[in-house]
């Protein structure tokens, strides 16, 4: 998995892109520190060029969400492949993750 801070639909926010995969927790914590939530704790997600997702980064994904969800915020989850969402909509993220 590879991740930018980017402009996504005109607000702040992380660009996913690659497999996501368990070899990405180190990664994916870093991000997390580096996303100031307090002041952006709405985190829109571009997931255009996320090719594959397996549960254990599902699984970062609710961290992700629950550390939005007590800034009072939530994930807007943009663009995601038919594949990649066939796994997020198993994984029954609809009441943390908006997707558009």
């Amino acid at each position: 998995m590879e991740y930018a801070f980017t402009d996504v639909d005109g607000q702040d926010g992380i660009l996913l892109s690659g497999r996501c995969t368990y070899e990405d927790g180190p990664r994916f914590h870093a991000m997390l520190g580096d996303w100031n939530f307090a002041a952006r704790p709405i985190v829109p997600l571009d997931l255009r060029f996320v090719t594959f997702i397996d549960s254990a980064a599902i699984g970062m994904l609710f961290i992700l969400a629950n550390r939005c969800r007590e800034a009072n915020g939530h994930i807007v989850a943009i663009g995601a492949s038919p594949h990649v969402m066939k796994s997020l909509r198993r994984a029954a993220l609809d009441p943390y993750i908006e997707f558009r």
